[in-house]
């Protein structure tokens, strides 16, 4: 082959005669005018030595060491090939030689400078019963990866990128069609340069078990990189080759003490073969310990006891078990195999228990049996073969417990309410541990009645006092509870604004009734009462036995609670008829039904009774033991009247937020509604103390919240590989009445950051136990009003950056504002 477009010189070298060691000759491949060469189009020739004496090589290489596509001197205008004539070391010559050396190749028109052609390939991280397998992988660079491919050639030229081999596995077939996909983030166009050839391979079944694809690609005119080759597709069994459980239905749920029976039901394919096991004992963290004795079921639904129906641990008993000659059990000579349902089912009875005890089954395949890796439960197990298990839990119940602390000598009474307020007397609510309630089962009230003869005086005088996290406390042993309305309160009686009296005798006219006192005790409903406050008829059928109607009907008095707002206490005169009906308004002959009403003195407060009602409290979840409300009554029911000290009613509103730069907007943070999550406050009077759970006054000058258990992850905003030195925690006032402008909030102190996964999705920034206070100011909140509601509000801010944000990119995040689960309001 000749040299095409392009010459080659030739050169004399003078050496003095006899001399060895002949200096290598250089000769220049030069390209015509609107050529390039590069080395690797040429091919040295063949060595015109003959004797072997003579030439030691011949090589080519490139005058130019950089530019051109691979940055290495080829195809660059400048470029020549250099043809290097290295001489054996001994030739020494003596006489004229004439040696002839005859390169080959072709330079290249500028215009068909060759192109790289760079990219990778990929396939699902975990293919689902079909393999990919990558062949003859084009990679010019020889790159130490596996997924990349190099093309480099002519502009123009059709090059073989690679062959992508999709087969199903054994026994299975490609039921989600293979695909191919590619792009190029830069250049929409870049799968217009390729060609696909697909070959497609079926069994006898005509399902398709393998599918190859040929990936060609038309060299671009300029270099591209970052091309993408996605290959896809999934594969599923050949019904009836495997022999596969697929799963298990069952009630996994935690169970009380009691005796139970749930049925345990078995699917796979037909003639899939395998044994359940059945232990008992207790789980540590995840060790799991069989008991000794009663440790291995035998799936006997006539055993009543446990000790009947489990066997020691040494055991081998699984299910189908038998009973041999010896009335022992022993494991089943043959497994069990599905019949043509595809379905095995069960009832298991499992005798009464005690707490804590964990049942464990365990789902054995028999040989020529496997269970598919996507089976809930499944456990890979080493060696073979992998198993289903599962566990169900035995939990004793909890109890929710209303009760108070804070003075001595007393007794009491509580009663508690179920959703329909129907009484439950002093049986406490209940539920099974480490469980979530069914509602509106989960709905409560109750009443405590403390006696105490010292009596009790509420804040500010007051007969009903609504109690504040500040007047109770609450231990949850892991579950939780929507805080019930507490209202604390005196009475003249038991049954409070529904006491009543009435007159027993009847009398014959509204002005005779008038002129006697009633004397007779009686209670009343709320609507009885709305109906003698508005004089509107009613039935009297419910006090009845509280007096005698003589003939066809007769007047009485009757004192009682009118429903205003302030409930007053006021007498009337009423005719009741022998049916009980009460009549009401005015008749058409204009004599008004009920009359004579005048306010009267309600009786005597009873102090030494205080009632604690508690409405609308839920269970949210019970947890490991029993929730208590402690009603701390050291801090609102009193020996003697407060005169000396006004309680205020301040709410607070305290918003929890996260904020990424010092003018960006704020959002609510996650962590409010996480479990490990709680918030608590302390009030500091300005008399002195410490900080203590008590009553907002005008004494107080600081109330502190603490906050546990917060931490901020992605979806807060946490940037990637956060600096934490960036962090701040601030604490502003917020849209507050003009007799708070005095009042100061700051941050206790800073709290400790630890940071993890900081690189990936998952990354969180985990806060120890911080607090902030607000201080009063003294001179303000002594001028505040016990008969006013006041309302302070401020906001934790959690801030990731103090530096601040772009105008441009504020107002674009003023389209996306998010809501704020952090607010909780006290």
């Amino acid at each position: 082959m000749a040299l095409i477009n392009c010459s080659m010189e030739k050169r004399t070298v003078i050496v003095t005669s006899g001399q060895s060691n002949v200096t290598s000759v250089t000769l220049e491949i030069i390209p015509d005018s609107g050529y390039v060469v590069a080395a690797r189009d040429f091919v040295a020739g063949a060595n015109p030595d003959t004797t072997g004496n003579i030439i030691n090589s011949i090589t080519l290489s490139n005058s130019a060491s950089s530019g051109g596509p691979q940055n290495d001197g080829s195809y660059t205008t400048v470029n020549k090939v250099i043809v290097t004539v290295d001489f054996k070391n001994n030739y020494a010559p003596t006489t004229d030689v004439v040696l002839d050396i005859d390169p080959a190749g072709e330079a290249t028109a500028v215009h068909l400078v060759p192109v790289k052609l760079q990219g990778t390939f990929a396939i699902p991280a975990s293919p689902s019963k079909v393999t990919f397998t990558a062949s003859n992988v084009l990679d010019f660079a020889s790159s130490s990866s596996t997924t990349d491919f190099y093309a480099y050639d002519n502009p123009g030229d059709l090059v073989t990128i690679m062959v992508m081999t999709i087969a199903a596995t054994t026994n299975d077939f490609i039921d989600e069609d293979a695909t191919i996909v590619i792009t190029n983030s830069s250049d929409s166009t870049a799968d217009q340069d390729y060609q696909i050839d697909r070959v497609n391979t079926f069994d006898s079944s005509k399902r398709l078990t393998q599918v190859v694809y040929t990936v060609k690609a038309v060299l671009p005119k300029v270099s591209r990189n970052n091309d993408v080759i996605t290959f896809a597709g999934a594969g599923a069994d050949i019904p009836g080759l495997d022999k596969k459980i697929y799963g298990y239905r069952m009630n996994t749920g935690s169970a009380g003490l009691v005796s139970i029976s749930r049925r345990l039901e078995i699917f796979g394919d037909i003639g899939a073969q395998f044994r359940i096991k059945m232990q008992r004992g207790t789980l540590s963290g995840s060790t799991y310990t069989t008991d000794t004795n009663d440790g291995i079921y035998v799936f006997d639904n006539s055993k009543t006891t446990i000790a009947d129906i489990f066997l020691p641990s040494s055991s081998s008993v699984t299910y189908p078990s038998e009973i041999n000659s010896s009335g022992n059990y022993i494991a089943s000579t043959n497994p069990l195999t599905l019949s043509s349902t595809g379905l095995f089912s069960r009832n298991i009875l499992i005798p009464e228990d005690v707490e804590n005890k964990v049942y464990r089954f365990t789902i054995i395949p028999e040989t020529g049996t496997t269970v598919d890796p996507n089976a809930p439960g499944y456990l890979n197990v080493t060696p073979d073969p992998d198993v289903i298990t599962f566990d169900i839990t035995r939990n004793g119940d909890a109890f929710f417990t209303a009760s108070y602390d804070g003075r001595s000598n007393t007794t009491n009474t509580t009663e508690y309410f179920d959703h329909e307020s129907v009484t439950r007397g002093s049986l406490e609510p209940r539920g099974r541990k480490n469980s979530v309630p069914n509602k509106p089962a989960d709905e409560y009230d109750y009443e405590i009645v403390v006696t105490n003869a010292a009596g009790f005086h509420l804040p500010n005088q007051a007969n009903e006092f609504t109690l504040t996290d500040l007047n109770y406390t609450k231990a949850l042993s892991g579950g939780s509870i929507t805080d019930p309305k507490i209202v604390a309160s005196v009475k003249n009686s038991a049954n409070g604004y529904n006491a009543g009296e009435v007159q027993s005798t009847g009398y014959s006219s509204h002005a005779h009734a008038q002129s006697h006192e009633a004397a007779a005790a009686i209670v009343l409903n709320f609507e009885q009462r709305e109906a003698l406050t508005n004089k509107a008829s009613f039935s009297a059928e419910s006090f009845s036995s509280a007096l005698t109607v003589t003939g066809a009907s007769q007047f009485f008095k009757i004192k009682f609670f009118t429903t205003d707002e302030t409930p007053i206490y006021k007498s009337q005169t009423i005719e009741i008829n022998s049916d009980l009906f009460v009549a009401g308004d005015i008749n058409t002959d204009g004599t008004i039904n009920q009359q004579n009403t005048t306010t009267i003195s309600a009786l005597a407060i009873d102090r030494t009774k205080l009632y604690l009602t508690g409405k609308d409290m839920l269970i949210d979840k019970w947890g490991t033991n029993n929730i208590t409300l402690t009603h701390n009554l050291s801090t609102f029911a009193f020996t003697s009247a407060q005169t000396s000290v006004t309680t205020l009613d301040i709410r607070f509103n305290i918003s929890e937020l996260v904020r990424k730069f010092v003018n960006s907007i704020s959002r609510g943070v996650s962590y409010t509604s996480d479990i490990g999550y709680s918030i608590s406050r302390q009030v500091l009077n300005f008399s002195g103390g410490g900080y203590s759970k008590q009553n907002i006054t005008t004494n107080t000058s600081h109330v502190k919240y603490t906050i546990t258990g917060a931490f901020l992850n992605a979806q807060d905003g946490l940037p990637l590989n956060y600096n934490t030195n960036n962090y701040d925690l601030l604490v502003f006032p917020r849209s507050n009445d003009s007799i708070f402008n005095n009042a100061q909030v700051s941050v206790d102190a800073q709290p400790s950051l630890s940071l993890e996964h900081g690189s990936t999705v998952n990354r969180s920034l985990g806060l120890s136990t911080f607090s902030i206070l607000i201080q009063f100011n003294q001179t303000d909140i002594g001028n505040m009003s016990a008969s006013q509601s006041y309302v302070f509000n401020a906001d934790i801010i959690h801030r990731f950056n103090d530096t601040y944000q772009s105008i441009g990119d504020v107002e674009e995040s003023l389209g996306n504002l998010a809501g704020s689960p952090g607010l909780q309001t006290y």
